[in-house]
């Protein structure tokens, strides 16, 4: 606001406090020009947030709960592993003297279910 736009009143009071500033001596002004200094600092420091650590907390402790019950997958089988045919199985195989057993092997499984009777 320019000085002609203001009352008379104000005027002076405005001149006062010049004159008045004008008349300190360097100690006042120096501890006058600290204290805006120390302000200025004040007012350019970010405030504390004291929401914040709830906040945080409060996430931390949705995600660990999240993570305790998501559903674990789990396979329900797990298939074997494949077995390598070596070349003397195929020749075991394809011969015909084997052929009977093979035929019988229900009589096979019957008999090894069977309890031992070892005498001994």
């Amino acid at each position: 606001m320019a000085e002609h736009d203001e009352d008379p009143w104000t005027q002076r009071i405005r001149q006062q406090l010049e004159d008045s500033a004008r008349d300190l001596d360097a100690t006042t002004l120096s501890r006058l020009n600290r204290a805006r200094q120390a302000a200025l600092q004040a007012a350019r420091r970010p405030q504390p947030r004291p929401w914040l650590w709830p906040t945080l907390f409060a996430t931390a402790a949705s995600l660990a709960l999240a993570v305790a019950i998501w559903p674990r997958v789990v396979p329900s089988t797990v298939a074997p592993p494949t077995a390598v045919a070596a070349p003397e199985d195929f020749s075991m195989l394809a011969g015909e003297e084997q052929l009977d057993l093979y035929q019988e092997l229900d009589f096979y499984a019957w008999l090894d279910a069977q309890p031992s009777s070892e005498s001994g």
